[in-house]
Formats: C-alpha cells, structure tokens, sequence
C-alpha cells in the first residue's frame, strides 16, 4: 500500500523535522517546505494527498497560501488538494478563518502526536470518500440501470468464460461488437471480477468530444491556461483511473494526432496535462472497444497500425443478438420485470405470439433495441399481457418487405420512388393483383392505387383493358 504524501509547510526547522520524523514512523512520506513560496514551488513538481501548513510565516503566510492553492489560479497547483493548518493554542481564531478559506481542518501544535495522526487520517479518509462519492455519481449518472450479463445460450457461456480468464490479467482488452450489444457491461463485468475491482471505473465516449484539444483534455487533463475555458487545473481521466480501470469507447474515433498522443501514454505510462512541463505516471488497466474493423481500417491509413497491434493484445468479440436467439426471451423477461418495478405498472408477462414475433426479428440495434421496445411496451401497455398486436404496434412483425426497406438502406443510397414501386408490386402481388386489396394493404384509397399503377405503368393480364 503506498504511503500518503503529505507537503508540510513550516519556518521552524527544529519543529519541522520532529514532525517529520513522527509522521514517518506512522507510515507517513512528508516533505519540508520552509515557506509558502518554496511550498507552491514544490507543488508544481509533485502531487501531494495532503498538504499541513503553518499559519504565521515570513512572505506568504499560511491563509494566504490556502487562498492561493484553493482559487486554482496557480498554474500546475491542483486546487483539490486537502488542507491542514498547524497553530498555536492561541491562535485557533485565525485557524478557524482559514477553515473558511478551505482547510479541511487544523491542529495545535501542542497536540499529541497520536492526536495529530489521527486528525491527518481523517482527513485523507475524507478526502477518499469524498472522491469516491464523485465518481460513483458520474458513473450512476452515465449507467443508471447497471445489469448483469443476462443470456445462457452458448455463445454467451463463452464471453463469461472469457471474461474470467482476461479478468486476471493486466494486459490491454479490445472489445469488439456491434452497436448495442452490450460491450461496456462486459467491460464493467471484467472490471468487477478482477484485481482492480476495488478502484475506479472511468469511461470516455472517444466520439463525444468534438475537437483535439477538449479530448486530449478528457483523457490527460489540462493546466489553467492551456486554452480559453481553462479556468483551473483539471484532472484528466487516466489519473482519475488510477488503481482501477480507463475504458475508452468508441476508440476509431479518435484523430490520427489523438491516437498518436494516446499510444505515447500506454507505452510510457505517463502522460502530461495540456499546458503542463512535467510528466505524471499513471497506474490504470486499460480496456478499448469499438464497432469497426479496426485492422481494416489500419490498411486504409484511418487508425495507426502500431496503435492497433498495441490495444490488440486481448480481444473479446461480443456477438450480435441475432447470433445468440436463446437469449431474447430471457432478456425480454428481465426487462419485462425491471420495467414494471420501474414504472409501478405494466404487463407481467407475454404471450406466445407475441414471443414469436420478438423471437423471429433481427434485432439490427441489437440488446439496446429491445431494451427499449421492452420499455416502450411496458409504458404503452393496455392490460398485464404483451399480446402480438402490441408487438406489431412498435414496428415488429410486419410485411418483411416494409423490414427489408426501412431498415436495410445500402451504403450508396436507395431512390425513394423505386422503394414506393417495390412496395405496390409487393402489395399487388400479395392480393394477386386486385388493386382495391392491395390498397386497403398499404392503408391509401383506390384512387391513389390507380394513380400509382399508371405512374409506374403496371400492368397485368388480369386487368380488364377499356377503350
């Protein structure tokens, strides 16, 4: 376990060092600063877990100090970092105004030393949970609804097998898949059941961000200054993942000069906050995903090929729901239940045809398709059964030509009036030829059936000829 790292902030040598030497038999590693200047000095250098400073010092005396640490206006000084002031028993008022300047807390010089332990671990426990409660808020904020890997067909035996043998290891992950099949809780299940579990899970939309610079400041951080809304130091996500877990999404969006500052950090294990002069080691497991060959995209010049062959050490491909059709009625079932624990309401189960209708479908939006058919259906539910009529009503289950059309649009484009005639030929065939059922099919009167026959020029034997 690493020893915190605290800054302490004295003129009095001889005091300085008894402390020093106390706190370092508690399993403290404390540096001196003999002032304030030579303290932000060090600051700039090192990053410290808690800083314990003096209030009565020549040149900058210790509120100032605080003020100075706290406003975020110093280059390279992280604003966030824990204060304790040391004081006399006499001076406790200029203490507690300190405290209102930021200190987390303060300790007479006249203390135990036992005391003054004590009072620094609770405020770096503070400070952790403090932290801790941050992210979990960003994280419940971005995964509200956290599930399990819900499926026991025989592909999804196999990712969970996967996911326990690559859980043990600290090599880069790639998780490959298409969209919605669920790659970010697989990485999160490989989060939870490996060494790391017990730090943080950090992840970054590679495709959320819209320029270089807002990314690199995303992923390595940024001093106050390093462009225009840059207000204060920020943290960037690889030190935000310390001791646990980075997991960059989407990683072939990334810029060919992102993808280049990207490969530096995870060969060198360091990285350098924009607008920064000094490197930072980072300590996190890394785990990329992405829905494009990538390799394929190598050969096309879009993604460096030595970036590609670097995040590739590990790869786990999810594959689509329609793959796996075992899993569809025990997802279905799952959502079934947490959407109406969620609404207080809805249908409680699904009839057969309903099933058939869900089962038969493609899913081309994979699992977070039917997450929000299943929620959909559950809002919109007329009684406690899905019957297959609900089903159709969400666009499932219908003619298969109307899916092929709407949902399979080629690459290069498809014109619309060729779709329209598609649709006519395809209903006049179904109602061989009556075009006043074919109509009723496609839900337009007869005259606008007629008006479509003689735009397209169709024509058939079975139609009677006026002249």
């Amino acid at each position: 376990m690493l020893k915190p790292q605290i800054l302490l902030v004295e003129d009095d040598a001889q005091f300085a060092k008894r402390l020093q030497r106390n706190l370092a038999m508690e399993q403290f590693e404390v540096e001196l600063a003999a002032s304030g200047d030579k303290a932000l000095s060090k600051l700039l250098s090192h990053d410290f877990d808690l800083i314990v400073t003096d209030i009565r010092m020549p040149g900058i005396s210790g509120v100032e100090l605080i003020r100075i640490i706290k406003s975020g206006e110093r280059e390279g000084v992280d604003p966030s970092t824990p204060i304790v002031v040391l004081t006399s028993i006499n001076d406790v008022e200029t203490a507690v105004e300190s405290m209102r300047g930021g200190a987390a807390d303060y300790i007479t010089k006249e203390s135990e030393k036992s005391e003054i332990v004590v009072r620094l671990k609770k405020v770096l426990e503070q400070q952790r949970l403090a932290a801790e409660n941050r992210m979990l808020k960003d994280e419940l904020r971005r995964s509200t609804e956290f599930l399990d890997l819900i499926g026991e067909s025989d592909a999804m035996r196999e990712i969970k097998r996967e996911i326990g043998v690559l859980a043990q290891s600290d090599g880069i992950i790639l998780v490959r898949g298409e969209t919605g099949v669920g790659k970010e809780l697989v990485t999160r299940a490989i989060h939870g059941a490996s060494l790391h579990s017990g730090g943080p899970f950090i992840d970054v939309n590679c495709a959320a961000l819209p320029d270089d610079n807002l990314l690199q400041s995303e992923l390595f951080g940024h001093e106050r200054g390093a462009f225009t809304d840059a207000r204060t130091m920020r943290k960037g996500k690889f030190e935000l993942a310390s001791g646990g877990t980075l997991f960059l999404d989407e990683i072939s969006e990334l810029s060919l000069n992102c993808q280049s500052a990207l490969l530096k950090a995870i060969e060198n294990r360091r990285i350098m906050r924009l607008g920064g002069m000094r490197e930072i080691e980072v300590n996190c497991r890394i785990i990329c995903a992405t829905n494009r060959d990538l390799k394929e995209m190598a050969g096309r010049r879009e993604f460096r090929e030595d970036l590609y062959y670097r995040i590739n050490v590990l790869p786990i491909t999810i594959p689509p729901l329609r793959e796996r059709p075992d899993d569809i009625k025990p997802l279905v079932e799952y959502y079934l239940w947490l959407f109406g624990d969620k609404y207080k309401r809805g249908p409680t189960r699904i009839t057969d045809d309903a099933m058939a209708l869900l089962n038969g479908y493609d899913w081309p939006g994979n699992i977070r398709e039917l997450r929000n058919i299943m929620e959909r259906l559950t809002i919109r539910a007329r009684g406690d059964t899905i019957a297959a009529s609900d089903v159709q009503e969400c666009g499932i289950g219908k003619p298969a030509v109307l899916q092929d059309i709407a949902l399979r649009i080629p690459d290069d484009g498809i014109s619309l009036e060729d779709v329209e005639r598609q649709l006519v030929v395809a209903a006049l065939e179904k109602c061989d030829w009556n075009q006043k059922n074919a109509a009723a099919l496609l839900d337009i009167s007869v005259d606008r059936m007629n008006s479509r026959v003689r735009k397209f020029g169709l024509k058939h034997p079975s139609w009677k000829v006026h002249k």
